[in-house]
């Protein structure tokens, strides 16, 4: 009867530990990290990016019945940073500036009675400060934005006959608009990819003495972007 006690309590005892160390195996299982969408896209963030750009400038002259027309084009490459500020975890509002190296430059030629004008536009780097909005889909965050662009823009014409060559350039900084749209995936919480469009217009701009004479730009363009929030 003895043994028999003996060998029930060992047996309650062994259950017991076996109980105990299941339960501290449940205890110890990590749960999995909740996903905290604020922290992938809200703050500070700073990045590189490279494009290529097409653009179109035109020269309307006095003495021209059509416009001298040029489309430069060629890859682009800068830095951008901005911050975003998210709502209800699912809309997101942002600012954002950027400026980037371009040396786009295309000569276009046209001969009227016997004379020759020459016209060579050249971007020599563009930038803008943008708003941004948009919706959060996990790491995916699809955007449209607009603002404010500027361009550093050169241009050259040159008109040649038979016994002289006159020619006219002019730098100037042009300020026009910017509008856009493009998707950023979040491929860490620190990490940001990006693809963008982005289109600008730069407006009507006085060239050389003359009240005739205008030029006008405009630039169409995609971009590839990696950045790192803070």
């Amino acid at each position: 009867m003895k043994n028999k006690f003996l060998y029930l309590t060992v047996a309650i005892f062994i259950s017991g530990v076996n109980i105990t160390h299941a339960a501290d195996v449940v205890y110890q299982t990590p749960e999995a990290p909740a996903y905290d969408e604020a922290t992938i896209w809200g703050g500070a963030y700073i990045g590189g990016q490279i494009g290529y750009n097409w653009a179109t400038s035109k020269l309307s002259t006095g003495f021209l019945n059509d416009d001298l027309k040029a489309s430069p084009s060629g890859f682009i490459g800068g830095v951008y940073a901005g911050y975003n500020w998210e709502f209800s975890n699912a809309y997101l509002f942002g600012i954002e500036g950027d400026v980037n190296y371009a040396d786009l430059s295309k000569t276009t030629n046209t001969i009227i009675s016997a004379v020759n004008v020459e016209y060579t536009p050249r971007v020599e780097f563009e930038g803008a400060v943008r708003a941004r909005f948009g919706v959060n889909y996990d790491r995916w965050l699809p955007y449209i934005a607009g603002g404010v662009s500027f361009a550093r823009v050169k241009d050259f014409v040159a008109v040649t006959n038979a016994t002289s060559r006159n020619s006219v350039e002019q730098s100037d900084t042009r300020v026009g608009f910017t509008i856009g749209a493009g998707v950023d995936y979040s491929l860490t919480n620190n990490l940001l990819l990006r693809a963008e469009y982005r289109y600008a217009d730069y407006g009507k701009k006085s060239f050389g003495d003359g009240d005739d004479d205008k030029v006008k730009l405009t630039t169409n363009n995609v971009r590839l972007g990696i950045a790192y929030k803070f």
